[in-house]
């Protein structure tokens, strides 16, 4: 404990996509300020994150920084000293710009000859003194794909502290004992309710979920394994890879009680399960059903997609492959009210079917070849046409692929130059305008 150094930027949740990145980047960054402020970090350097937090934990950090020492080249020996060994204005003015007397030089070999110098020495600070300036370096440095203005500056005269989301708390403590550090607010904030954040041995657990009966109260801490274990009692899984365990079970216990298992689909399109323990803190698994029409009627690859990309849920096969009308939601809370939160998320799966089957239906009224003319109305590039004028670029490339390059008779070559024409066609249709991940897809069912 004597030395563990322990951080935490709390702040308004983060998106999923940006938390693998993030959680890397602050580990290399406060690595990387410590090194350079003299203060090396003497265990590896360990990071952690949920949608509202990025925490490091550092076991042993120095308690003072490494001494510094830099030579200080002066004049020449010949410009710094008369015949008689007198000390020249040259010498003696070096010496007191350095603070010492002459004798206190030293004479050292250059390739350009021999020069006095002098060694100067600082015995580093204290580690509670220099952490303030790790935690500004490490503010600044880190980066987002996008970046907010929330009002909030740094007393390092560099302007506005940009942050992906605004900070609301920060857990900094180093032996137990809270290192001082406040985000001001700026001069140009509009409005009283922006607040300094200023550290402390506190953090917070989960938004909704609590013991105690008030949800959002501080929670203080002064150890990492305090912290852990404080929020796990607060509805806060700290691991990533505990909540993606977690989830992970959960998902193949809750499909076997449906008499199937988790789709294929979502192993092919393996982002789901990557994604969604970032998108919770204390993470539970929920079953709900839909219709069995949508799965008579609908192709497979629309269902997964409406499931999938537009739901974050996890759709579920049987023994056989065929998709159940059934499927598996992650949820950022406990089970409790099971059902009431599985009917609302039927609602929303069903009326996306429906509006899914009712695109579908109209689409198949209008044949896929009389929608190659719509695509003229479609830019591909303001220099390079329309999609109609790439599609006839495609077949021609096609059909000459087919015949020189691999020898196909006329027939073969035909059906190649076909299906290229008819490639960008799903282009115009209704399902691929809402349904956008599934555009070259919806061609090959349609034709």
């Amino acid at each position: 404990m004597d030395r563990e150094l322990l951080l935490e930027i709390g702040c308004e949740e983060l998106p999923a996509s940006w938390l693998p990145p993030l959680t890397n980047q602050i580990g290399d960054i406060v690595r990387a300020q410590l090194e350079a402020h003299r203060l090396p970090a003497e265990t590896p350097v360990e990071t952690f994150s949920t949608p509202r937090r990025l925490t490091v934990r550092i076991s042993r950090v120095p308690e003072r920084q490494t001494d510094f020492e830099e030579l200080v080249n002066g004049p020449p020996v010949s410009a710094g000293f008369k015949p008689d060994g007198t000390p020249t204005p040259a010498a003696t003015g070096f010496a007191a710009k350095q603070g010492v007397d002459v004798s206190a030089l030293e004479r050292i070999e250059t390739p350009k000859g021999v020069y006095l110098a002098f060694r100067r020495r600082q015995r580093g600070k204290a580690a509670v003194d220099v952490l303030p300036s790790v935690l500004d370096g490490t503010l600044r440095a880190l980066t987002f794909p996008k970046l907010m203005r929330w009002d909030a500056t740094l007393d390092d005269g560099r302007g506005d502290l940009l942050f992906g989301r605004p900070i609301r708390w920060l857990l900094f403590v180093y032996g137990g004992r809270v290192v001082p550090f406040t985000i001001m607010r700026s001069a140009a904030a509009q409005t009283g309710q922006v607040q300094e954040v200023t550290t402390g041995a506190v953090t917070y657990g989960h938004r909704f979920l609590t013991t105690s009966g008030r949800a959002g109260r501080a929670i203080k801490v002064r150890t990492f394994d305090d912290y852990r274990a404080r929020l796990l009692e607060n509805f806060v899984m700290l691991d990533r890879s505990e909540r993606h365990n977690k989830i992970a079970r959960e998902l193949d216990a809750k499909a076997q009680r449906l008499k199937g298992r988790v789709s294929r689909a979502v192993h092919s399109d393996a982002g789901l399960l990557h994604e969604v323990p970032d998108l919770v803190e204390y993470p539970s698994v929920i079953a709900g059903t839909f219709a069995s029409e949508f799965t008579d009627v609908l192709p497979d690859e629309v269902l997964t997609t409406t499931l999938i990309h537009h739901q974050h849920y996890f759709p579920v096969e049987g023994e056989d492959g065929k998709l159940k009308p059934a499927f598996l939601a992650v949820i950022n809370t406990e089970p409790d009210n099971e059902r009431s939160i599985a009917r609302n998320a039927e609602r929303v799966v069903t009326a996306r079917l429906r509006d899914a089957l009712f695109f579908w239906e109209s689409d198949r009224k209008t044949p896929l070849e009389s929608r190659i003319e719509r695509l003229s109305t479609l830019l591909f590039h303001k220099q390079l046409g329309t999609y109609k004028e790439k599609a006839e670029r495609i077949e021609k490339l096609a059909a000459w692929i087919a015949t020189d390059a691999f020898g196909a008779d006329e027939a073969t070559a035909k059906h190649a130059a076909t299906a290229a024409r008819l490639a960008k066609a799903d282009l115009t249709t209704d399902m691929v305008r809402e349904f956008t991940e599934l555009q070259g897809t919806m061609g090959g069912i349609y034709a």
